[in-house]
């Protein structure tokens, strides 16, 4: 029986790359708030997930120890926001975004502990440029940075590497993807042309080469990587 690997997110852009990606050698299991408008390949199934609730939490992971060893747990739920002067920001957009990409993160991640460490799985957090370079864009402007979005994702970056110290010892691996422009719903294509102009190597990412890397780090090829965070960005970041 194929190991069992839960994609949060996974209904749409690089969520569903991962999926497409880990159903070749996993069962995989969709966790987001609506199914993807494409058919489910075989092998993967789908549980309508809320990250930030706690107990949707919970019974996705009751859902995965079902159907079999969690080998793998790729967060990729998030949410974003128009970019705005600073002092534009109000309170609960800013505690939304926080909530959504940070706290559920630690949300995900605590309900699977438990059975990855059953099975020495491995856990990839996604993450963003924006967490590198404080701005939500490939050139910084005073118009809006999406601080709120860049601090959330920073902070993901952040409980990697805690996560990958405390579990280390029982052979959990939690690393991070960190995103640069990639195509999809949440850059506009009409701005496509204008950013890959921007980049080195000439284009946006393509979801897949995320799933690609994700894939990776959860794989036997990584199993000496921990606490890692892996760029894809074209090498508009180079650390």
């Amino acid at each position: 029986m194929k190991p069992v690997a839960i994609v949060t997110g996974g209904s749409s852009n690089i969520g569903w790359a991962c999926v497409q990606r880990f159903c070749a050698d996993h069962r995989v299991l969709i966790a987001d708030l609506q199914p993807p408008q494409a058919p489910l390949p075989e092998g993967v199934s789908f549980i309508q997930t809320d990250v930030t609730s706690q107990a949707q939490c919970a019974a996705l992971i009751q859902r995965a120890a079902t159907q079999g060893a969690l080998a793998a747990l790729v967060h990729s739920a998030a949410i974003t926001a128009e970019a705005k002067p600073f002092d534009q920001i109000d309170a609960a957009e800013w505690h939304r975004l926080l909530e959504v990409n940070l706290t559920g993160s630690f949300l995900v991640a605590q309900s699977a502990i438990a059975l990855l460490r059953r099975s020495r799985g491995a856990m990839v957090l996604v993450s963003s440029r924006a967490a590198r370079t404080g701005y939500a864009a490939l050139t910084a402007s005073g118009s809006g940075t999406k601080p709120h979005y860049c601090a959330s994702k920073a902070g993901v970056l952040s409980l990697v590497k805690s996560l990958a110290v405390e579990l280390a010892g029982d052979g959990v691996r939690v690393n991070a993807v960190v995103p640069g422009a990639i195509e999809g719903a949440m850059i506009p294509q009409q701005r496509w042309a204008e950013l890959s102009a921007r980049i080195p190597l000439g284009r946006l990412g393509l979801a897949a080469e995320v799933a690609d890397a994700a894939h990776y780090l959860c794989s036997s090829g990584a199993r000496y990587v921990t606490g890692h965070a892996l760029d894809i960005n074209g090498g508009t970041w180079m650390n």
